[in-house]
């Protein structure tokens, strides 16, 4: 983020302000950049001063706040400004249940992913066994993998990355979860199963799409760009899957809205047998597939 902070610095704010004054400048100057520019500016706020809690900012709007704060603060603010995400600025991003660390070498985590979270559980619930076997297939930050371990303590799970950037901050992201095991990958490559559960969050935008999305300029590629159709990887994955899915298994592959049809005939392909179901998301669009192989 270094090179951001030297490229953006701007200018604006007086040397000695309080907290209700810096704020309403930076609200204003947000407006047009953000579609919550209060909201930002108290979280970009309250992580320079230590993370204080947003009621202390609202409570105390007279309290002045020092240059060095000040200066700190412009340089953060400047970043949102020029459109990077807040999750990047601040470091951090919560998902189903915890925050995680985020930097510019993994996707922020979305709401949306929640989906293959709460599938994989009630999955794991109905089979009454507390030893799964687990893999999450492009883990980026690990919040599949991390969530899954914490809520299945007697499982084993495994966080593969292509990234080796991605593996080591997911590696930083597990603290004190023993049942996970790291390992940069090419999608199931050295990886031999047989696994209960298969989650993968894989890239799906299609490479042409690339250059008109504003979450290309900041977001990884590796984690974004899934090839001519958007299904490179998705596709690499089901030729690999099968022989790696234990009988009964399951397997979620997160997808873009409007490739619920393709994929499930991808996956038909891939497991002949199986039970098929498109997850829809809050919106009502297609977010997962699920594929549920019976028992042998």
């Amino acid at each position: 983020m270094r090179e951001f902070v030297h490229s953006y610095i701007g200018s604006g704010f007086i040397t000695n302000s309080t907290i209700g004054e810096v704020l309403k400048q930076a609200t204003q100057r947000l407006m047009g950049h953000s579609g919550t520019p209060r909201q930002d500016a108290q979280a970009i706020l309250a992580h320079v001063l230590d993370d204080a809690p947003r009621e202390y900012l609202i409570a105390h709007p007279e309290v002045p706040l020092g240059a060095v704060k000040v200066s700190q603060f412009e340089k953060l603010l400047t970043l949102r400004i020029n459109g990077m995400p807040l999750a990047y600025i601040l470091g951090r991003r919560a998902f189903f249940d915890r925050t995680f660390l985020v930097t510019p070498h993994v996707l922020i985590p979305r709401p949306e992913t929640e989906h293959v979270v709460e599938t994989a559980l009630d999955w794991a619930k109905e089979q009454r066994r507390s030893n799964l076997r687990i893999v999450d297939v492009g883990t980026g930050s690990g919040v599949i993998a991390l969530t899954l371990a914490a809520h299945l303590p007697d499982s084993r799970v495994i966080a593969a990355d292509v990234s080796g950037a991605a593996v080591l901050v997911a590696r930083e992201n597990a603290q004190t979860l023993s049942n996970i095991t790291f390992v940069q990958a090419d999608l199931l490559e050295g990886l031999h199963g047989p696994f209960d559960i298969i989650c993968a969050n894989l890239p799906y935008i299609a490479t042409e799409d690339m250059s008109v999305l504003e979450v290309a300029r900041f977001e990884p590629h590796v984690a974004l760009d899934g090839g001519r159709d958007g299904l490179t990887l998705i596709r690499r994955l089901l030729v690999q899957a099968p022989s790696r899915l234990a009988s009964p298994g399951l397997l979620l592959l997160e997808i873009g809205a409007d490739q619920g049809a393709a994929v499930c005939a991808l996956a038909r392909a891939a497991f002949p047998h199986a039970d098929f179901a498109i997850i829809k998301d809050l919106a009502g669009l297609d977010r997962v597939v699920s594929v549920r192989q019976a028992p042998a």
